[in-house]
């Protein structure tokens, strides 16, 4: 009988031994399986050429990296001979007003079909929608508030400075420390430039800019308009996230910085001055806070979607930040292979010349064919733009586009 029960025991531990081992080779092809697919898709991220968005709403806030995006933009545009929505001149399409297609109506290629939209204005995407005749991709960029409106004050240096009458920005955070709301630090240089940059470029009124909860409302009107709202203190995530929206390859977001300010062109804020302007800019504040979640949930995604490791595994070597080391690798080379020395711009000639002198800009290798691209004036890559625009109004495939626009 005791050798029975022995016996019994040894074959229920032999199950049970048998049992785990299925289970472990289930789980190692499980995981093996999820390896593979994970690792379909990221590779899959890399080879959407075919199906890249070329066309798209790229909405340019001020101070927030965007000449260094819109330079990616722009490169993409020529090179595929897409049709940038341009105003007669300049570089705005609206600045104090909202954004309305009719605006355009006194352009020579205001018939034309639209790819892009991508300048300076204040967003009205229903407007952008009207222009573009159809849904498609929209983005934006925004930037800890208090960053946006130190370095606006100094890029535009000495307008704001003059056009407030102060002495330099501590003067004028202490101005609007001792402020009313009737005071002169309410007005906007140029009826566009101020107070909470950020929420008057995408569209929301001054007039609620102390009221949270309409704020809070607006922000949920911005969340449902945009695609990807990309955090410039977190610009290599951004770009790969935007390359994700866009179906892209990593080569098209590769860049150098623009519009960098130079060294001596800024200033420490102490804490006390900080807590001064996030309380000026509280409506900008509450917008960044909120996307600023938002983004950590689109890199969460990211990261779920293209890990390499086994669902309920920490992941330390996520896929953004393999991909942001990729890109950074990528931008590297280019410096290398272009940069000959970093210049003011007051140094820069031609098409490398842009609006500003308080910027630092590019000495390029010109002998590498493509690295002018790379650092080419916003006013340049506009000139060559409008150039390409008309230069459709004469071609059969236009004319046919503005006859049946007729119809």
């Amino acid at each position: 009988m005791e050798i029975r029960c022995l016996k019994v025991n040894d074959l229920a531990i032999r199950r049970q031994r048998f049992c785990f081992k299925r289970f472990v080779v289930a789980v190692i092809i499980s995981c093996c399986l999820t390896f593979l697919s994970k690792r379909a898709l990221f590779q899959q991220l890399e080879t959407l050429d075919s199906t890249e968005f070329r066309k798209f709403i790229f909405m340019k806030t001020h101070k927030c990296g965007t000449s260094t995006i819109e330079n990616i933009i722009f490169r993409f545009a020529l090179k595929n001979e897409l049709n940038i929505v341009l105003p007669e001149e300049g570089s705005y399409l609206s600045r104090t007003e909202l954004f309305d297609h009719n605006s355009l109506n006194d352009t020579k290629w205001k018939d034309l079909n639209f790819d892009i939209f991508a300048l300076h204005n204040r967003w009205n995407k229903k407007e952008v929608l009207e222009l573009l005749r159809e849904d498609v991709p929209a983005f934006t960029v925004i930037r800890e508030p208090v960053e946006v409106f130190e370095s606006l004050f100094h890029y535009l240096d000495p307008q704001l400075k003059n056009f407030y009458g102060v002495q330099d920005i501590h003067d004028m955070i202490r101005a609007i420390r001792n402020a009313t709301l009737s005071d002169v630090v309410e007005k906007r240089w140029l009826g566009s430039i101020g107070r909470n940059q950020i929420a008057w470029d995408l569209g929301i009124s001054p007039d609620i800019f102390d009221n949270e909860n309409a704020i809070t409302e607006e922000i949920q009107r911005l969340d449902h308009e945009f695609h990807l709202v990309m955090i410039a203190n977190r610009m290599d995530e951004s770009l790969i996230l935007m390359k994700q929206l866009l179906n892209w390859p990593l080569q098209n977001v590769v860049h150098l910085d623009l519009n960098r300010r130079k060294p001596e062109k800024s200033s420490k804020l102490s804490v006390a001055e900080r807590k001064v302007l996030e309380k000026w800019l509280a409506a900008d504040v509450q917008i960044f806070q909120y996307f600023s979640r938002r983004f950590d949930e689109k890199v969460a995604e990211f990261n779920w979607k293209y890990s390499t490791l086994p669902t309920g595994l920490s992941d330390v070597d996520s896929a953004i930040k393999r991909q942001t080391q990729l890109l950074e690798e990528a931008n590297k080379q280019l410096y290398d292979r272009c940069v000959l020395s970093e210049v003011g711009n007051e140094e820069l000639v031609s098409k490398y010349k842009t609006y500003n002198d308080n910027i630092m800009g590019y000495s390029i290798n010109e002998e590498q064919e493509d690295c002018a691209l790379y650092v080419m004036s916003e006013r340049s890559f506009l000139s060559t733009f409008r150039d390409l625009l008309l230069s459709k109004l004469t071609t059969p495939s236009s004319l046919l586009t503005w006859f049946g626009s007729l119809k």
